[in-house]
C-alpha cells in the first residue's frame, strides 16, 4: 500500500510541475495540531502529526497544490491499560492557492485513507476504509517560507462524519527556478 501511495504522489507532482506557469514553486513541510469536530470529536482526542505539501505557482497571485500527510488520535474513553484505540488519517488532497500578499485561502479535495486499530486482551482488530475528503484553508506566509495556518477537514467514512480543524506551522523550501 505504501508504494502505490508514494507512487501516486510523485505521478501528481510530475504532472502538476509539466503544467505549471509562471509563478512560485515551492515544497512545504510542517507539523499540524488536528482537533477533532462532531461526532468525530465526541470518540477521540486531539491528534498530532506531519503533512508534505508541493506548491506550484500558475500566476502570480495562484498556486496548485497537493497535499498529503499522517495525523494520529487517541480514542477518549478510557478502558483500562490492556484497550487502546487509535485513528490515523492519511490525506491526498488537491487544491487551488490563492494569496492576498501573504494570506491565502486554498480550497482542497481529495481522497483520504482512515485506518482504526484496536487492541484490546481479546485481540487485535483493524479496519481501513478510504473516503472522498474535503478540506478549506486560510493562512499566512513569511518571507514565502514560515506558514503558519488553519483548515476544516471532514469526510464521511462508512457513514461516520470524520471532521476536524488543523492548525499548521511549517516551512516551505523554494524549487530551483524560483524565488
Amino acid at each position: 500500500m505504501k508504494k502505490i501511495y508514494v507512487a501516486l504522489l510523485v505521478t501528481n507532482l510530475i504532472v502538476a510541475s509539466s503544467f505549471a506557469q509562471k509563478g512560485k514553486n515551492f515544497i512545504g513541510v510542517g507539523a499540524d495540531l488536528s482537533l477533532p469536530a462532531g461526532v468525530f470529536g465526541d470518540d477521540f482526542r486531539r491528534g498530532a502529526g506531519a503533512y508534505v505539501k508541493a506548491i506550484l505557482g500558475v500566476g502570480e497571485s495562484g498556486a496548485v497544490t497537493f497535499t498529503t500527510g499522517y495525523s494520529a488520535f487517541k480514542e477518549i474513553a478510557d478502558y483500562g491499560d490492556d484497550v487502546a484505540t487509535t485513528a490515523t488519517i492519511v490525506p491526498v488532497l488537491l487544491g487551488y492557492r490563492h494569496n492576498f500578499n501573504g494570506f491565502f485561502v486554498e480550497p482542497q479535495l481529495g481522497y483520504g485513507i482512515y485506518p482504526y486499530k484496536h487492541n484490546s486482551a481479546d485481540g487485535f482488530y483493524t479496519d481501513t476504509q478510504g473516503a472522498f475528503t474535503l478540506a478549506a484553508g486560510v493562512g499566512y506566509v513569511f518571507n514565502n517560507k514560515i506558514e503558519v495556518s488553519a483548515r476544516y477537514q471532514t469526510a464521511k467514512r462508512a457513514g461516520y462524519n470524520v471532521g476536524l480543524l488543523g492548525l499548521r506551522l511549517g516551512y516551505n523550501f523554494s524549487l530551483s527556478g524560483s524565488k
